[in-house]
């Protein structure tokens, strides 16, 4: 037998009584349970649609559905890092290099007119945070949108690059300048190298974040067209 229109809509209500409430999580449970419940229904015509449910329900263990959610959201998350080493390789490929080159010359002649060998560090972190506010800004509006697509929340994941950057822009100043005259020893070389990896690989990210999350959006709204907006 196949479930109409209204059994569907029924079991999409259920999936979500059941505490998944993301639209495209909801679709891709609902394409492994509709047909068991279909297969139950049909060997047994004097099961409700409910009672169908519960079993399959019961059929994937004390977790329910939770693996078929974490798989969807593992999925999503392998693919929004491909977007960003993919969006990185394109940036060092391309004349776009051009801008965070450029841009760090501007902050190390800074640093040579202020006499500061460690000016540029300072410059770098405030463009940190200031890229980092424009683009929680720029993007927030569209949170409201597609917050309730998981294709579209798993992108969270990015924005916490934007925290662990406020965490290294403060915390690496604040260590910078402590530390002047007292840096000979190896680990806080060490600690000095990783601080400067970490900035760096966070000043080049942000010309990079805006695309990645376009594209996140982007498959959210494919997602939007086939499944609906509520």
């Amino acid at each position: 037998m196949k479930l109409s229109k209204d059994q569907i809509e029924q079991l999409k209500n259920f999936i979500s009584y059941k505490g998944y409430r993301e639209i495209d999580v909801q679709y891709e449970i609902l394409d492994h349970v509709a047909c068991k419940v279909e297969d139950l229904i049909e060997e047994n015509p004097k099961l409700s649609l409910p009672e169908a449910f519960q079993k399959v329900h019961a059929s994937f263990g004390i977790f329910g559905f939770s693996e078929l959610e974490e798989s969807y959201k593992k999925m999503i998350q392998k693919r929004l890092w491909g977007y960003y080493w993919q969006e990185l390789k394109q940036l060092f490929t391309s004349y776009k290099i051009i801008f965070p080159i450029g841009l760090l010359y501007l902050f190390f002649q800074s640093s040579i007119l202020l006499r500061d060998s460690r000016a540029w560090l300072l410059m770098v972190m405030v463009c940190l945070l200031i890229s980092f506010a424009w683009v929680v800004m720029r993007y927030w509006g569209k949170h409201k949108k597609y917050r309730k697509y998981a294709s579209y929340m798993s992108s969270n994941s990015v924005f916490q690059i934007t925290n662990f950057g406020i965490i290294v822009c403060m915390q690496g100043y604040s260590f910078f300048y402590r530390q002047e005259g007292s840096q000979d020893s190896l680990f806080t070389q060490i600690l000095i190298g990783g601080l400067l990896v970490s900035i760096a690989l966070l000043f080049v990210s942000i010309f990079i974040l805006p695309s990645v999350l376009d594209r996140s959006i982007a498959d959210t709204e494919d997602l939007i067209k086939v499944y609906g907006e509520s």
